[in-house]
């Protein structure tokens, strides 16, 4: 009886998930037909949106890769995201051990502007930004639009990195200072490896935000060659007609990089998201 109750009590929950898997499984799904089709097949009024194409079309994901020139894009896409985010972990762990765990007075001050950085929208600073950029003459410079991504994503990393740091009990850094430990080998041989989850997790955030953003190419690159991901997808869109099939194409293939990325690291990104939830 208990089992049967429990059983009608958990249907809804059940029902709610369901429709919550086909809501994000559909975009997918349409995606992944659409990217076989052409224009004419996915503007038909005699199919459906989620119909077989007539045909596999494997040529919208070669003009991908030929017309699109998809596959220096990803590797521009890559190395401005792994660049950024190197820089963003660096900074923010070494940071964060300063506000964490060392008693400085200007360590609140400190958390309380990362905060600040968080809570500023990127949208507000578009303005002042083109113009520094074009002062600077920073314009197709990868060094430029690296030190953006990295002063940008640098707020959210320190918050993350910083609440995993202050759940570490700080008996471990007086034993070791005891022991002979200096701050350098503290920072590098104790805690970095103690933080490794919400290090991971910021990461992985930074790096995915990197790779999808295209505000910034649009702003700060006309180069082809330096042309990323997002900014290539562009090159099927036309004054007058545009080639949705190989945008499909192309958006599956931007995808699968972080959908394996993600899957590789999904424990440690929800392991760091919990991290420093609950103080020991």
């Amino acid at each position: 009886m208990n089992k049967k109750l429990y059983k009608l009590r958990s249907l809804p929950v059940y029902i709610l998930a369901t429709v919550w898997a086909v809501i994000n499984l559909y975009p997918i799904l349409f995606t992944v037909i659409s990217s076989f089709k052409n224009n004419d097949e996915l503007f038909s009024s005699a199919t459906s949106a989620l119909s077989l194409p007539t045909s596999l079309r494997f040529e919208n994901y070669v003009e991908a890769f030929t017309k699109g020139n998809l596959a220096r894009c990803l590797v521009n896409s890559i190395f401005i995201s792994g660049s950024s985010t190197f820089l963003v972990l660096l900074l923010a762990s070494m940071i964060s051990f300063v506000i964490a765990r060392l008693s400085y007075k200007i360590n609140n001050i400190l958390l309380i502007y990362f905060t600040l950085g968080v809570m500023i929208p990127i949208h507000t600073t578009l303005v002042p930004l083109l113009k520094m950029v074009n002062t600077l003459h920073g314009q197709n410079n990868y060094l430029m639009i690296i030190v953006l991504y990295t002063t940008f994503n640098m707020p959210m990393a320190v918050l993350l990195i910083v609440g995993h740091m202050k759940s570490i009990s700080k008996s471990m850094d007086e034993s070791a200072i005891l022991d002979g430990c200096g701050p350098l080998r503290l920072y590098g041989n104790i805690i970095i490896p103690l933080t490794l989850p919400a290090i991971s997790t910021a990461g992985i955030i930074t790096f995915l935000y990197v790779y999808n953003d295209l505000l910034f190419g649009v702003m700060f690159i006309s180069n082809k060659s330096m042309y990323t991901i997002t900014l290539g997808m562009l090159t099927f869109v036309g004054a007058k007609v545009t080639e949705y099939g190989p945008i499909f194409a192309s958006i599956i293939i931007t995808v699968l990089p972080m959908v394996i990325i993600y899957l590789l690291f999904q424990e440690k990104v929800e392991s760091g998201l919990a991290a420093g939830a609950v103080k020991e």
